[in-house]
């Protein structure tokens, strides 16, 4: 089952200029860095705002399979699982559309296995299970985590 809502995906024109603006909206940087996701390197940052996780990218993983392109703006919503497998053969047996097969991605942020699907409706949405759970500390909530250096 689908545990809970882990975060907010969005495409931006201009990674520094946002992180910037979102610090001025009242954001803390939690992360920024490099990663390797699908075959491709790519900066992202990591704020929360509200409580909630943003991760920005100014690429997002699976826009090359999205007829049109992804516009900047809020893009998907990433769900924490505990059985990605069953999840994964789940939520593509409902009839959801593959967008990104299962990949194990590691970062700063930790290992995690993910996918992302697009809903009938049009709804993009990524499912993961966090494998190294350690690396939760360092995005515990909004002022628990100490901002590393750029």
């Amino acid at each position: 089952m689908i545990k809970e809502l882990w975060n907010v995906g969005l495409k931006v024109t201009d990674l520094d200029r946002e992180v910037a603006f979102l610090g001025e909206v009242g954001a803390s940087l939690v992360l920024r860095e490099r990663v390797s996701l699908v075959g491709e390197e790519r900066e992202y940052a990591i704020l929360m705002l509200g409580g909630v996780r943003m991760l920005l990218f100014e690429t997002v993983v699976f826009e090359n399979v999205v007829s049109g392109g992804v516009r900047p703006g809020l893009t998907h919503a990433v769900y924490e699982v505990d059985e990605f497998d069953a999840e994964y053969a789940r939520i593509r047996d409902l009839g959801a559309e593959v967008l990104v097969e299962p990949a194990e991605i590691s970062a700063a942020f930790g290992t995690r296995r993910l996918a992302f699907f697009r809903s009938p409706g049009g709804f993009v949405f990524e499912i993961m299970q966090v494998l190294n759970a350690d690396a939760n500390k360092l995005l515990d909530g909004p002022g628990e985590a100490e901002p590393p250096e750029k």
